[in-house]
């Protein structure tokens, strides 16, 4: 076996025969891509931004950059609408590339609903800024000023003399322009949009119909190699021995190799295993089949999900460290005509992307190119320049597509894989994961307990309310010792239901891990709305109200709400302010848009509502129960996310969104033995089935207020109106997920 370490460059230089050369004898420099020359090929360094997104060719094409991550999202569409629209681009001109992985494009970590939400106002102010530039070139073509030229539709017009030029024509002229200040650029006003707010269709719609996109599983190069790697079965745990022989004879097989051992935090650290490397992925799999491997103890093999969460159903009986108060809510509790109390529980969740981890490394001295399916490739970047201790400006990040990423991919775990193993093997090398690879050794959305208390008083008011929460942290795979739930996580999801009432409490316990915790698909957001809208429902029965009526008697009067109010740190008051008005009408859209207030035996329906990322969202789900079997008919979903730029793609990541927490709500379920998965594939994780999607139905809420998040919104609130609908429809709660565990599904 061969173990790999992280080299120096002198080790580098003595594993190549290379000592002899003076410190300055050799000089390598990294190579761009074809797209990286294009772009930065003609500028100044550092290149101006709008340059780096914009460019217009002499043939009237248009190239504009998508400086963030696709993964199904629709941001290479939607961005680039918003730089065309501010442009005046005629769209069938528009040529959309994506753009690599460097600080010269800003923040591109594709996560937490924040692409349109935080480059709108960029990204408008950059294409209104080139279309200034074409109107002052073609003033100073025409000798006339440039407040007399209006660029349309992929011209610039002057409309006294009837002269126009297309952008082609203009584009040298306008390049050799300064840029004006942003105080000499006019933005739109709404009514003048030509596409933000329109649907239109993904610009990789049809190379993915066609088999013709390419994802980074579709990357091929000259002499590649394949790579998988057989992790240790806990993570944490150590190779004790290794018989890799009946593997090194399998046909394919080039070399079996030891990743190094990662301590504690784990962080996005390459996980350690052994890695075979061969001439194809069918040798590499079979390869690993053949290794013999034992392994050490690790802090979590005494560690079991069921056993973790049977510990904090107890722990949740017991007061917790207060993180946000409001009032007094243990007098009003104590002199409380009512109590009522529930707990929630919610098992680890995995992301399970079609596309599971895969990275393309070529790794040279001095150097690397990696084509990487990752949603952070600037962190990647930063992580592999370290690992292999070489430049930074000599680390190229390249993204195709992603097939999914759910926040999986925001981990450039497997990323730091690949170019380990191609550093040493002195070619390009594909490092994959399987698909039991990706559901047994990734970032998990963690377990959770939520304990609820609630005070009426003599009139069946609410007066008190007491959240307790425990969960393991996100901050786990940072710090050790990080066993409770950060004041972000809280931020993120105990402020989400918006309720007016005078007396609140939110609390934490500890939690410890069993595995990698990380962000999923709307993170805490999840639990926490499952945990308020069921509880909700379980106050409307014991006032005695309708859910809906329920709900907006809590929510209370229009108003906007101060953060100072809710104890939490929240930066975006000024864009997007915490509006109840604003919460109630996506509430009362799926009442007025679904059947809600009809009543049908066996059936019933459902309500929740949410905010976070920083949108609000509501869902009526409609449920039917044919003896065991549970039917979901009917998901009702509203949004108001501000500003739509997309429309095709608001709506599909609604739907997307139901899917998706609909699989989990159903049958989502990791388990934890002695520290390991027990899930291995969709047989035992399953995803939905068409035959168990509903009727999906969705509604955004018209707004020219700027955008916020729109593709995690919608996940908190599907699992807790499903299970309300069950609620409704059969008198009985459920209060732990997933619900394959009471129903035929």
């Amino acid at each position: 076996m061969t173990t790999l370490r992280k080299l120096t460059r002198r080790a580098f230089l003595a594993s190549v025969g290379l000592t002899g050369i003076a410190a300055g004898g050799l000089i390598l420099t990294g190579k761009h891509t074809g797209l990286q020359n294009r772009l930065h090929q003609q500028f100044h360094k550092p290149p101006e931004k709008l340059y780096l997104f914009i460019q217009i060719g002499t043939d009237n094409r248009v190239t504009l950059v998508c400086h963030r991550v696709e993964m199904g999202q629709g941001v290479r569409t939607s961005l680039p609408m918003i730089l065309a629209d501010e442009l005046e681009a005629d769209w069938s001109l528009v040529d959309v590339v994506q753009a690599p992985g460097d600080a010269a494009y800003g923040n591109q970590y594709t996560a937490g609903s924040r692409s349109v939400f935080m480059g709108y106002e960029l990204l408008r102010q950059l294409g209104a800024t080139a279309r200034t530039m074409l109107e002052q070139a073609a003033a100073s073509v025409w000798s006339v000023s440039a407040d007399e030229c209006v660029a349309r539709g992929h011209r610039v017009e002057h409309a006294a003399s009837g002269q126009s030029l297309s952008y082609g024509e203009l584009a040298e002229l306008a390049a050799k322009l300064p840029i004006p200040p942003v105080s000499q650029v006019r933005l739109k006003n709404p009514a003048e949009f030509r596409y933000i707010g329109k649907a239109i269709p993904s610009v990789d719609s049809t190379d993915i119909v066609q088999g013709q996109a390419q994802y980074t599983s579709d990357i091929t190069l000259p002499d590649m190699l394949y790579a998988v790697v057989e992790h240790a079965p806990v993570i944490g745990a150590r190779l004790q021995s290794l018989d890799d022989s009946a593997a090194r004879k399998v046909p394919g097989v080039v070399d079996v190799l030891v990743l190094p051992v990662q301590d504690f935090p784990m962080a996005f650290k390459p996980l350690h295993g052994v890695a075979v490397v061969a001439t194809s992925s069918w040798a590499a799999l079979q390869g690993r089949k053949q290794l013999r491997c034992t392994w050490s103890d690790s802090q979590y093999s005494n560690r079991g999900s069921d056993q973790l969460q049977a510990d904090l159903v107890e722990r949740i009986k017991t007061p917790g460290d207060v993180l946000r108060r409001q009032g007094d809510p243990d007098a009003a509790l104590a002199s409380a005509a009512q109590v009522i109390d529930a707990t929630y529980l919610q098992p680890y969740l995995a992301h399970a992307p079609m596309e599971p981890p895969v990275a393309v490394a070529d790794v040279r001295w001095n150097s690397c190119r990696l084509w990487v399916s990752s949603q952070d490739p600037q962190n990647v970047r930063h992580e592999i320049a370290s690992l292999l201790n070489i430049p930074l400006h000599n680390v190229e990040i390249n993204v195709p597509l992603l097939g999914g990423g759910f926040g999986r991919k925001a981990k450039g775990d497997f990323c730091a894989q690949a170019a380990l193993i191609a550093a040493h093997m002195g070619v390009p090398v594909k490092l994959f994961w399987s698909r039991e690879d990706d559901i047994r050794f990734g970032y998990y959305h963690a377990m959770s307990v939520m304990h609820l208390r609630a005070g009426l008083d003599a009139d069946k008011r609410i007066t008190s309310w007491i959240l307790r929460a425990a969960y393991p942290s996100i901050q786990s795979l940072y710090t050790l010792g990080a066993n409770k739930p950060s004041r972000g996580e809280i931020d993120l999801g105990a402020n989400g239901c918006l309720f007016t009432i005078p007396n609140t409490q939110a609390e934490v316990h500890s939690a410890d891990e069993a595995a990698r915790i990380g962000w999923f698909r709307s993170v805490a957001s999840i639990q926490y709305g499952f945990a308020h809208n069921c509880f909700a429902d379980e106050i409307a029965s014991a006032r005695g109200l309708d859910p809906f009526a329920n709900l907006l008697s809590l929510i209370g009067d229009d108003r906007i709400i101060d953060p100072a109010e809710l104890q939490m740190d929240y930066p975006h008051q000024q864009q997007h302010p915490i509006d109840t008005a604003r919460f109630k009408r996506v509430l009362r859209r799926v009442v007025e848009g679904s059947g809600y207030h009809a009543r049908e035996a066996n059936a019933g329906w459902g309500l929740a509502v949410h905010f976070t990322f920083p949108t609000s969202t509501a869902a009526a789900t409609k449920v039917r129960i044919d003896g065991k079997r549970l039917i979901v008919e009917e998901v009702h979903v509203a949004i108001d996310c501000g500003q739509v730029v997309n429309m095709d793609s608001v709506k599909a990541q609604l739907e997307g969104s139901v899917i998706f927490a609909l699989a989990f709500a159903l049958s989502g379920r990791i388990d934890i033995l002695q520290g390991q998965v027990q899930q291995t594939n969709f047989h035992d994780y399953p995803l939905l089935r068409i035959n168990q999607c509903p009727k999906i139905f969705t509604y955004v809420e018209e707004s020219h207020l700027p955008p916020s998040g729109v593709g995690e919104p919608a996940v908190p609130v599907i699992a807790p109106s499903l299970a309300n609908a069950i609620h409704a429809a059969t008198g009985k709660r459920f209060r732990q997920l997933p619900l394959n565990a009471y129903f035929e599904v």
